[in-house]
């Protein structure tokens, strides 16, 4: 199905990596001071101790820069929301802060958010990013240039953070920081009726997909040679919900199935497939995703309450107005 694994890592790693540009020098720098083992909320999954000795051929945890305690607390957190962020993204990263990835909008239930980068091409990029971390401390930076063919390195470092600093959280939101989520709709027909069911991936499924061989999502035909179509159900990976318990199955089976650079193929197809027991619920009804930003727009304007979006595509020039929008609906 594969050609070797070692042989795709390296050419992966070539191009993704390699840059005519000059690449800033970096200093590690470690997260806050507190012990990540003190409080349950923040402590690592059991389930990876036996992985210890081993290295990790995607991922390993070599970070730029780590925020360890961001789960750390008396209280147990319900949601964390990753996000998927281009360095340059500094204006969707602040919406993304001042609205569904907020703390303090949706107390007492414990919300926390995560930015993930990869490194940047030149030393006056990286101290923006020092400095935006710096402010707000969420902040998690891998050790690979951030690149669109490198989106994998980037979900699975993603997989090793929350599976080692933030395991015992109830959900695990992922999105891309061109998404809009309606935090409150989302605890109050979801979380507040405990609808939570394990080992569950909640997305827009794809099945029986084509497997394309050219253009922006094609890939080489030494990938599921002689197949036209994949051989297992995926999510488009704009917007997920993970049940937590499925964060470290998935990032414990990157250890040992190749590399692929289409990250929601990689990670709810291959990984999910690999791990065994992990469904994905296609979401409908009152909890839908669409990841078209006209689309959403026009359904919150013209609908409101009874539009049944939960994430919806966004752009900085609507966000604001679309957020205004999702609070109207919340706040009557």
């Amino acid at each position: 199905m594969f050609i070797s694994f070692k042989s795709i890592r390296n050419l992966e790693y070539e191009r993704g990596h390699s840059t005519d540009a000059p690449t800033a020098n970096y200093i590690q720098v470690p997260g806050e001071n507190s012990s990540v083992e003190k409080f349950s909320s923040c402590s690592r999954d059991a389930s990876l101790i036996a992985f210890d000795k081993r290295k990790n051929p995607i991922f390993d945890g070599e970070y730029l820069l780590n925020n360890k305690s961001i789960c750390c607390g008396p209280t147990p957190i319900t949601a964390i929301v990753v996000v998927h962020t281009d360095p340059h993204h500094f204006g969707r990263r602040q919406n993304v802060r001042e609205t569904y990835g907020s703390r303090e909008l949706f107390l007492p239930t414990e919300i926390r958010v995560i930015f993930l980068l990869g490194r940047v091409k030149t030393l006056e990029m990286q101290n923006k990013v020092l400095r935006e971390n710096s402010q707000y401390g969420d902040i998690i930076q891998g050790n690979f240039i951030d690149a669109y063919h490198n989106l994998t390195l980037k979900a699975v470092m993603g997989l090793h953070w929350v599976s080692n600093f933030c395991s015992k959280v109830k959900y695990v939101i992922k999105t891309d920081d061109d998404a809009i989520f309606d935090m409150w709709r989302f605890l109050k027909q979801f979380h507040a009726k405990n609808l939570y069911v394990s080992k569950t991936i909640y997305g827009i499924s794809k099945s029986r997909d084509r497997i394309l061989r050219s253009g922006k999502w094609g890939i080489d035909k030494t990938f599921f040679k002689g197949q036209k179509i994949y051989p297992f159900k995926f999510c488009i990976g704009f917007f997920l919900i993970y049940s937590s318990d499925v964060i470290p199955a998935l990032y414990r089976e990157s250890y040992v199935v190749p590399f692929l650079w289409l990250d929601d193929v990689y990670v709810t197809g291959m990984l999910r497939t690999a791990a065994n027991g992990i469904e994905i619920v296609d979401r409908g009804g009152n909890l839908s995703i669409v990841p078209g930003s006209s689309t959403g727009f026009k359904c919150l304007q013209e609908r409101g309450d009874e539009c049944p979006y939960l994430a919806v595509g966004s752009n900085e020039n609507i966000f604001h107005v679309m957020w205004e929008l999702i609070m109207k609906r919340n706040h009557k």
